[in-house]
């Protein structure tokens, strides 16, 4: 029985004046009615007294029984009429109400849902262009009535009429009948906790068919729960999206002392900026605001602000949120506006190194808020920039060689020089704005500063393709924040995840510097473990081909199995352990190289030293600062864990009681029986308290919704360029597989000659020289990956995936796929 049914004395049907309107919105529950049966008050003796009744069957009910019965409330009458109008097959609905000078209703009666006639109305015009709707009304005269009864303090029988001029309704189509179509507060709540989470209402729906055994048996229509999803929206959209999504920040505020948003209004009044982030994010900046990377993506609410989310890397090497923002445009001043605020809310520590496209507003923005940060620009924009605006292939290889070649800066303009020279680039525009910007995107200027291994934004555009899992371009600004933070949820979770991995599980050590291995797995996570027990491993096969001793230190010179020209440099201080590699391998990724690995044990050190070590790696990276934030618990989060928790708790008992009859049978009356005692102290709760939930009671700012804005990202399609450009993506696909195929038969013989074999198939490509791949590939496995998500590994500089973005690029995507597509699609099969 739903609970606005059980307040005596309150009038259970709406008044309404029309034919869609004018059924009764309450289904009666008989199960809580039959479950009182037994106790023995007045009020739940009349109702076992109608309830018994009914349950002889319409054929064996007599008008006497009827006129007799006797109701401890209006509502109880009520529940008896519609309860009767069910069985019998037809609706009803509210007519008369009386009252006496106090205002007390006296009387009450109902009638046939097709009692009277339809008014002449607009509708009746042929001109009319909506469609008139169906007649419903044909005079039928069967009606009820109650009246109280001073002396037995009892509601009595005044009239009852149960003829019908209309024919009656089959059972199984009494579920269509309005009266008989009503959604409970335990529906309520089960069908917005599935929304909550992503699920569609249309699933939500055949999920309460399943469990309830058909349609016939959930109490309402589909349309019925779309209206509802619907109506509880636009309630907490009552003050508006923008009000709406405040409102829920600022309670965020409220219960965590942490939480930081700011926001900005235009001159309308509209919202425009907004940023916020929460108590966990500036905890993960702390430990981890070293690498900072953010991009823009679209389509991710109903406004079209752009959403930006500043991400950087954990000790897992997974991708961490720091913060969001949404945008009103995509210029210099609100990047500025967005930096800004992200640095007080950091305490004003800026990040070692920035990663971003090469979007000039960014750059800006970057140069004014972090000035001491090192910016480095996504090598796979650089990539695809370069392949369009270079004049060839050659030119285009020789830009990728100087790109990510590992030399020295006098090395890289030797080489720059060379390619200019030799593809006569002299006055290439295009190459002269790159060369200006060398120390973003070189590898020879990039040596040495820490990254963490980020060179692109692709953890940046996977963190877009996650998000996009709970935002589309319907999502209101409040629902934005709400799947933001589910989103988060799962993100942390997975984090959690690995620690438990890191924490209590334990590698298997496979080479011979076991203590020193050990060493390594005891401190550092899993994921970083297996990237220093790779070094470890090729340790092996390095040489030490000279040492020397000076007042402090000790110099060695190194050489590589079968590549006696490459050399490298350690330099060792015996007294604080403290090792230093010309490869800066440690500088640039944070973890040891296979050099130093090799010094280690020529000085039989038997752990890796504290100057090898960053503590962001460690798997107590985040046990130095406290992760508890005192807050206050929402009133709504504690009731959905409580339906959770009840829910949970239900479904094993459902289980076992249907397994046997005698359990079915004993577990149907004690469910009876608890499910109105639990009802009966709701609605006690509701009368001390005045109402069942709590209202959301904030200061209302005045702001407006935003208003839809034009970005960059959008590129404002219409129905007939949606359907050209479907049919331009079928063309691609077939010519993709045809030329997937192509070079899958010709590639037999690894991932270099693979390589190789596609370039020449695709855009007539000449191939990289063999060794540019290898040299590259030794330390530069880059990961990028996000949570659950496997590492991505590199083939030629890095992985290039199939991005869902193509960030700010600034040339036309191509039509045909690169090389480096077609070779991640041969992977991929």
């Amino acid at each position: 029985m739903d609970h606005n049914t059980e307040n005596s004395g309150k009038v259970v049907f709406n008044d309404v004046n029309d034919d869609a309107g004018e059924d009764v919105n309450n289904i009666i529950d008989n199960e809580c009615i039959i479950g009182q049966l037994g106790s023995g008050d007045a009020t739940q003796n009349v109702q076992k007294h109608w309830s018994t009744i009914l349950d002889k069957g319409i054929d064996h009910l007599l008008d006497a029984e009827i006129t007799s019965l006797r109701f401890s409330s209006l509502d109880d009458g009520g529940q008896f009429y519609n309860t009767y109008a069910k069985l019998v097959g037809f609706s009803i609905r509210k007519d008369e109400i009386k009252r006496n000078k106090n205002n007390i209703v006296t009387s009450r009666r109902w009638v046939c849902a097709k009692e009277g006639f339809r008014t002449a109305r607009k509708e009746d015009n042929v001109n009319c262009k909506r469609e008139a709707r169906p007649i419903t009304r044909t005079g039928c005269k069967a009606a009820f009535r109650i009246r109280f009864d001073r002396r037995s303090n009892e509601w009595v029988v005044g009239e009852f009429k149960k003829e019908h001029n209309h024919d009656l309704v089959a059972q199984l189509e009494t579920q269509f009948l309005r009266s008989h179509r009503h959604i409970k507060d335990s529906d309520k709540a089960y069908i917005i906790a599935l929304h909550n989470v992503g699920i569609k209402s249309n699933q939500i729906m055949d999920n309460l068919i399943q469990q309830a055994g058909g349609y016939e048996n959930v109490g309402f229509i589909p349309k019925d729960l779309y209206n509802h999803v619907v109506a509880d929206r636009n309630s907490n959209m009552r003050d508006g999206d923008a009000e709406c999504a405040l409102a829920y920040l600022q309670a965020k505020a409220d219960m965590e002392s942490s939480f930081f948003y700011r926001y900005t209004v235009d001159k309308e009044s509209r919202l425009a900026n907004l940023f916020w982030t929460d108590s966990q994010s500036r905890l993960d900046y702390e430990c981890f605001g070293d690498v900072l990377a953010f991009d823009t993506t679209y389509k991710t609410n109903v406004y079209k602000k752009p959403l930006v989310i500043l991400v950087g890397v954990n000790h897992h090497r997974q991708t961490t949120v720091f913060g969001c923002a949404v945008l009103v445009d995509e210029t210099v001043d609100t990047y500025i506006w967005v930096l800004q605020n992200f640095l007080i809310a950091m305490n004003n520590k800026t990040p070692i190194s920035v990663v971003t496209d090469g979007d000039k507003a960014m750059s800006a923005a970057i140069r004014s808020v972090f000035p001491e940060s090192r910016h480095r620009l996504c090598v796979w924009h650089l990539d695809r920039n370069a392949f369009a605006n270079l004049p060839n292939t050659e030119a285009y290889e020789s830009f990728i060689t100087c790109m990510v070649r590992y030399v020295t800066p006098d090395e890289f303009e030797d080489m720059w020089k060379k390619m200019v020279d030799k593809h006569n680039l002299h006055n290439h525009e295009w190459l002269h704005e790159m060369y200006a910007k060398k120390k973003k995107w070189a590898e020879a200027y990039m040596r040495g500063h820490f990254f963490s291994g980020c060179r692109s934004t692709q953890r940046c555009e996977a963190m877009n393709a996650f998000f996009n899992r709970y935002v589309n371009r319907k999502t209101r600004l409040y629902q934005l924040f709400q799947q933001v933070d589910r989103a988060l949820t799962r993100i942390r979770h997975n984090e959690m995840g690995a620690d438990f991995s890191s924490n209590y599980t334990e590698p298997v050590l496979i080479t011979k510097l076991v203590k020193i291995e050990k060493h390594a797995a005891n401190i550092l996570t899993r994921e970083m473990f297996s990237r220093v027990q790779e070094e470890i491993m090729n340790e092996q096969t390095f040489i030490v081909l000279d040492s020397t001793e000076s007042e402090g230190y000790h110099t060695y010179t190194l050489t590589q199995y079968e590549c006696p020209d490459s050399k490298w440099e350690v330099v060792y201080y015996p007294k604080d352990q403290h090792m230093k590699c010309s490869c800066l391998l440690f500088e640039s990724y944070g973890y040891p190289c296979a050099h130093l690995f090799a010094i280690m044990k020529a000085e039989h050190l038997k752990q890796i030293p504290p100057s090898c070590i960053m503590k962001r790696w460690l798997k107590t990276a985040k046990s130095d600062l406290s992760d508890k934030h005192e807050s206050e618990i929402s009133p709504d989060v504690v009731g959905m864990a409580r339906f959770s928790a009840l829910s949970f708790s239900c479904s094993q008992l459902c289980f076992f009681g249907s397994r046997t009859k005698e359990g079915f049978e004993e577990l149907k009356v004690e469910i009876a029986r608890l499910k109105c005692r639990m009802e009966e102290l709701y609605n006690s709760s509701i009368n001390a308290n005045g109402e069942g939930i709590p209202s959301r009671v904030g200061i209302k700012r005045n702001v407006r919704d935003p208003a839809i804005v034009k970005t960059k990202g959008d590129h404002g399609s219409t129905k007939g360029k949606r359907k050209e450009g479907k049919n331009l993506k079928k063309e691609r696909r077939k010519k993709e597989k045809h030329l997937l195929t192509i070079s899958y038969i010709k590639c037999h013989r690894g991932p270099q000659q693979c390589y190789h074999s596609t370039a020449r198939h695709v855009m007539h490509l000449c191939p990289l020289p063999r060794n540019l791949a290898a040299m590259y590939i030794k330390h530069e496995q880059l990961s990028g990956q996000l949570n659950s998500i496997a590492p991505i590994h590199d083939v030629h500089y890095l992985a290039q995936q199939r991005l869902h973005g193509m960030g700010q690029l600034h040339f036309r995507p191509q039509t045909i796929p690169s090389c480096f597509d077609v070779q991640d699609s041969l992977q991929d099969m």
